[in-house]
């Protein structure tokens, strides 16, 4: 079996404020990127939801009115959409770490007469080192990255236009807005909880066309231990066109200091929560590796540490706590009858040393030591 081999790329999509801003115009070469971009997007036949609302604002105005109903306390709505590309701005502070892209909706709200008017100026900003590839990922993974970057910052302006434009409790809110209130822009999905599925969807065809995959992972908070986590994502064998070697490219939100590791076919991530009450979501990019690699093996405590929890409290196999044995130390061992542990074979203490190491009552070093004193002792083999 050859390895994975793993590229680790943080690729964070989430932006929005509503505000009216100052606009600044993009680069030449952010101009270029976009027009490359949008081309190949629109020719692009993989399913997705209709964003040409939000395409067609940068070539002109999207006018949407409608009459309110007769016992509102406005009468009419009026909503004047346009974007602009505008220079991505690197200073701004994210939650996040990287940015691929973001789109604004910069909204000047007038009431008058009963009559509301919103003159949305949005803007669409798109981040050219990423876009450029200088984290160096592999030319395929690269191309549907950016067709996602691109594809996910018009969602953020087309659900937004869909409750303006068709009949949605947004319209109510609107129709019985006082002036001094604020309009309501939650509907462009900030938190991503309609974007991050449709985009997962359509990251998922484009990877397929190119021979690929991806992978999602959802971190939830019963998975971490103040915020840390080390979770199995997934297992080789299930992706026979990679049984050979792959690149994997790792896309994240709200996840920092990420670390993949692999042993015995099985692929593992580490990392910890940015905020540590809220879930995070990690998207493997998987592509086929075109050479041939010897198999590798990695030390990931983290990992192991969590396995050895888990067969200590009788919720992972012999088996399992066996490969970790192996892999943490680096050393080919011949398990004993039929890959695993014989009865009698391992003595109780070390479920004792097993636990402790699990807990952070010994560190690293005293395990090791542990394991090769059965090894050297041939306890084990």
């Amino acid at each position: 079996m050859k390895s994975l081999l793993l590229t680790i790329i943080a690729l964070f999509l989430i932006n929005f404020v509503s505000a009216y801003a100052t606009y600044d115009p993009p680069t030449s070469q952010e101009q270029n990127l976009f027009s490359q971009l949008l081309s190949q997007f629109e020719k692009t036949d993989v399913s997705k939801k209709d964003v040409t609302d939000v395409i067609q604002t940068f070539e002109k105005p999207l006018i949407i009115s409608f009459p309110c109903n007769s016992n509102d306390t406005n009468n009419f709505v009026v909503s004047v959409i346009t974007t602009k590309l505008a220079k991505f701005d690197e200073t701004t502070v994210h939650e996040d770490q990287v940015i691929g892209g973001t789109y604004t909706w910069n909204c000047l709200v007038t009431t008058e007469a009963s009559k509301v008017t919103l003159q949305c100026n949005n803007e669409l900003r798109l981040n050219p080192t990423i876009l450029l590839n200088a984290t160096g990922v592999s030319p395929t993974v690269h191309q549907v990255e950016n067709q996602v970057v691109l594809y996910h910052e018009f969602l953020h302006g087309q659900l937004m236009i869909d409750a303006i434009k068709f009949p949605s409790p947004w319209r109510h809110e609107v129709c019985n807005k006082a002036p001094q209130e604020t309009i309501d822009y939650s509907y462009a999905d900030p938190d991503h909880k309609i974007i991050n599925p449709l985009q997962t969807k359509f990251a998922s065809e484009l990877m397929e066309e190119q021979g690929g995959a991806v992978i999602t992972k959802n971190i939830t908070l019963n998975e971490t231990q103040n915020g840390s986590f080390a979770i199995k994502v997934f297992n080789i064998n299930d992706y026979p066109q990679f049984v050979n070697g792959g690149e994997a490219t790792l896309r994240a939100v709200n996840i920092n200091s990420t670390k993949f590791g692999s042993f015995n076919n099985t692929v593992f991530l580490e990392g910890y929560l940015i905020n540590k009450t809220q879930p995070g979501i990690a998207w493997l990019y998987i592509f086929a590796n075109q050479t041939s690699k010897e198999p590798t093996y990695s030390s990931n405590p983290l990992w192991e540490k969590r396995v050895a929890g888990l067969w200590v409290n009788a919720k992972a196999s012999d088996s399992d706590f066996y490969n970790m044995i192996q892999n943490f130390t680096g050393q080919k061992i011949i398990p004993t009858n039929d890959e695993k542990f014989a009865v009698g074979t391992v003595p109780n203490w070390l479920k004792n040393t097993a636990n402790w190491w699990f807990e952070g009552k010994i560190d690293d070093a005293t395990f090791l030591n542990s394991i090769q004193y059965l090894i050297s002792s041939k306890i084990i083999s």
